[in-house]
């Protein structure tokens, strides 16, 4: 199966049962309007806005469009359970049950399984929670950081972190191939909602 790191793919990583649906969760703030601007490590500018609510047969979710300049480069449907943040649509593709991008009150030691589902194929593999502080652009903040291990058909391991911060959401992701740093995004800026400032910077750079 290949699934190698084409720019779709890439931005695939960028983006990666229930009961009760909303739109309310301390780790990914999905108001309307919510922006993220992240710059890579290719010195791009990378925006990831929620764009408005939309909902996918039983569950509510948010959609929100990644971009660089005027050019949308994915988009992918975002909703909350009661038992986390799923991911419910990819590129207009829908999965069956959602992937599980961060569990509600998220703890250290945390993992359970998730389906990527890449063309031509599926591949089945394991989230694990671990916590980190972090620096980034937009402050200094300690995190959540979800771990996914996966490796090509010639075996190649590509290891993807998101560090997920309270009220702000992702601030950083970092993907490692074959043990060395292949990709990373950083948060430059967030607004919440409306266009409105977040009250939610991070500690101040010493």
């Amino acid at each position: 199966m290949t699934f190698l790191f084409k720019n779709r793919a890439v931005l695939f990583l960028l983006l990666l049962t229930f009961t009760q649906v909303s739109t309310a969760n301390d780790f990914y703030p999905l108001e309307d309007g919510s922006l993220w601007k992240y710059q890579d490590s290719n010195n791009k500018t990378i925006i990831k806005k929620a764009i408005r609510e939309e909902k996918l047969g039983y569950y509510p979710s948010v959609l929100l469009e990644v971009s660089e300049g005027k050019t949308v480069l994915s988009s992918e449907h975002i909703g909350v359970t009661n038992e986390g943040v799923f991911r419910f649509a990819l590129d207009g593709k829908r999965y069956d049950q959602g992937a599980l991008l961060l569990k509600d009150k998220p703890k250290v030691g945390d993992k359970w399984p998730i389906i990527l589902n890449l063309d031509p194929g599926k591949l089945a593999t394991e989230v694990k929670v671990t916590e980190e502080e972090v620096d980034v652009p937009f402050g200094k903040f300690k995190c959540f950081v979800t771990t996914t291990v996966s490796k090509d058909e010639k075996g190649t391991e590509y290891i993807l972190k998101n560090y997920y911060a309270k009220k702000v959401g992702v601030v950083k992701v970092t993907i490692e191939k074959a043990g060395k740093k292949h990709y990373e995004l950083q948060l430059l800026e967030f607004k919440l909602g409306s266009n409105k400032a977040s009250d939610a910077k991070g500690v101040e750079k010493k």
